[in-house]
């Protein structure tokens, strides 16, 4: 029996290792591989499922492992059973297996974790290994990072780590490749006389010639900027390259970004170089078609030959492979590398783990950097389910400069408010604490809808307080101590300075000081001690002890000396009493 030609020129398909049927095979009307630059790859299998027999059985259930190869035994797809579509027309049934390659499972799900010391290549290779994939990262060079935060899915993470470092991902068989936009492979060669079905190209001169990307990094207090050069790994053919360069066009110089907020000089020059290789991708489209070719993949290129100015090497972003009555053939595009599709399985505006817009809740749990400034604190994002912590976080506070400023840090548990430098989530900012049902202040000094004082109050009940009451009794600055007994209180109504007894208090001006004991005794000490008074001045006491270690005078209009019992006037030498008269009695 002579096979018919529909099986020698098909593909060849298994399902968990075995061959499909010559039957279900016959009843293929159509096969859909699509491949396209950081999205999960998926075939589509469409069958005139006469009689149900495939979709009642169980050759595509959930999960199975398909793999698509060319006659000559060349695996063009391997992926699972993630889905089904049946449809019915006339009566006749139609059945269509989806199947996606290992990469699907990178978009189910998100996740909210750090990362911490590590490079993107560490982070590629652990998010590989999660899945069960092995991985490839080549010319891949990136610093290791102090702090990373992801708060999307395995694949929206994977994709910003790729667009900030220039790379292309796919998987291939069990392998997550990763590698830098354009790197170097061996073009598959086209004849557009004998090879190609059709071929096509446009080019667009309407994009910036340089990109300079500019931030701040704290650590140095410096600016960053860099500019990208050239992109030298795009379309090459004589037609495309005046529209690459775009030189001659009003306002296509420089386009300056601050969006990327780059940590260092590094990773700015890494920016501003995938800004360049982005226009330059997207500046040229060529799209062809062919009989089926499994050497063209995604991220590879292909070489046009015999297309006049438009044979040259273009860089592949998207390969379909298609099968029907008519044949097998594949069809490419070289173009942007940005993803687009998956609809089905992504949709709605997707998060971000290197972007995090507006002000987020944290909760304190370090102060202190010891690698760092000892200013520096870390919290924990309540809104992420409260487990994530942050990066090392600077803290606004007033009058912050060189060796001055308001040093007035959040405690352990303390609620803040949390923004990001350029909506960067590497680089958080402490804006200041908030109350809530639980912290709350001692006093908010609010009566009758007026604020009548404010207070500055530290964790132990120390406080400062200005208050601006409407009379001069409520009107001073007052220092306190917790618990109320140690006080210093500046009114318009009168100053005090209370502590408790036995509390000593000293006031000192060099070796001049008053000093009150803590047995209560005043002692006032210094080079001289005046005493003066526009009226009396008197002094009392059980003992009183005047003396002088050269000469004691008295003198005035009046002296009087009196003892209310005995009396002695005594001297170690001579004693004279002088007087217009002197009466003793």
């Amino acid at each position: 029996m002579t096979t018919p030609q529909v099986l020698r020129t098909a593909p060849v398909i298994k399902v968990n290792g075995s061959p499909l049927s010559d039957l279900a095979l016959m009843q293929l009307d159509d096969l859909r591989i699509s491949r396209v630059l950081r999205l999960p790859s998926r075939a589509a299998l469409r069958f005139s499922d006469i009689g149900y027999a495939i979709a009642a059985g169980q050759v595509f259930a959930i999960g199975s492992m398909v793999e698509v190869g060319d006659p000559d035994g060349t695996v063009i797809f391997l992926g699972e059973v993630t889905g089904v579509e049946m449809n019915l027309e006339s009566g006749q049934p139609e059945f269509t297996v989806l199947a996606d390659d290992l990469a699907y499972k990178l978009t189910l799900g998100t996740k909210v974790r750090t990362f911490t010391q590590v490079s993107y290549s560490d982070v590629i290779g652990q998010i590989a290994g999660e899945h069960g994939l092995q991985h490839t990262v080549t010319g891949l060079t990136t610093p290791r990072h102090d702090y990373l935060l992801q708060a999307d899915s395995d694949f929206g993470f994977l994709n910003e780590i790729a667009d900030r470092t220039g790379c292309d991902w796919w998987v291939d068989d069990r392998a997550l490749i990763v590698q830098p936009y354009g790197t170097a492979s061996t073009p598959v060669a086209l004849d557009a006389g004998a090879d190609l079905h059709s071929f096509s190209v446009r080019a667009s001169a309407l994009h910036p010639g340089t990109a300079t990307i500019k931030g701040w990094w704290p650590k140095t207090k410096q600016s960053v900027s860099a500019s990208g050069a050239r992109a030298t790994n795009g379309a090459d053919a004589n037609l495309v390259q005046p529209y690459l360069q775009a030189t001659n066009l009003a306002g296509a110089n420089t386009t300056v970004s601050t969006a990327d907020m780059p940590g260092d000089q590094q990773e700015a020059e890494k920016l501003a170089d995938r800004l360049m290789q982005r226009w330059t991708a997207g500046a040229v489209t060529a799209k062809g078609s062919c009989n089926a070719k499994p050497t063209i993949t995604p991220g590879g290129s292909v070489s046009i030959e015999a297309a006049g100015p438009a044979s040259g090497t273009y860089q592949v972003s998207e390969v379909e492979h298609t099968y029907n009555r008519r044949g097998f053939q594949t069809r490419f595009t070289a173009g942007d590398r940005r993803p687009s599709g998956l609809v089905d399985m992504l949709s709605g505006a997707q998060p971000s783990s290197f972007r995090r817009e507006g002000l987020v809740i944290g909760i304190v749990t370090t102060v202190g950097n010891s690698q760092g400034s000892a200013g520096d604190i870390k919290v924990k994002y309540t809104s992420l389910g409260g487990e994530v912590e942050s990066n090392w976080a600077r803290v606004v506070t007033l009058g912050a400069g060189a060796q001055r400023g308001l040093t007035f840090l959040p405690e352990v548990n303390d609620e803040v408010i949390v923004g990001f430098e350029g909506g960067d989530a590497r680089r958080p900012v402490i804006l200041g604490g908030v109350y809530n049902g639980r912290d709350v202040p001692v006093e908010f000094g609010v009566a009758n809808g007026t604020v009548s004082q404010r207070r500055i109050t530290s964790r132990l009940g120390h406080f400062v307080e200005l208050a601006d009451g409407t009379d001069p009794a409520n009107q001073h600055i007052q220092l306190n101590l917790a618990g109320g007994n140690h006080q210093v209180r500046l009114g318009k109504d009168k100053l005090d300075a209370i502590v408790p007894a036995g509390v000593p208090i000293t006031v000192k001006s060099g070796d001049a000081a008053i000093e009150i004991g803590t047995d209560g005794s005043i002692t006032l000490s210094g080079q001289k001690i005046t005493l003066k008074s526009k009226t009396d001045v008197e002094i009392s006491g059980v003992n009183i002890t005047a003396k002088a270690s050269v000469k004691a005078a008295i003198s005035g209009t009046m002296v009087e000396a009196k003892a209310s019992a005995t009396g002695e006037v005594s001297a170690g030498g001579s004693l004279t009493l002088k007087g217009a008269m002197v009466a003793g009695n």
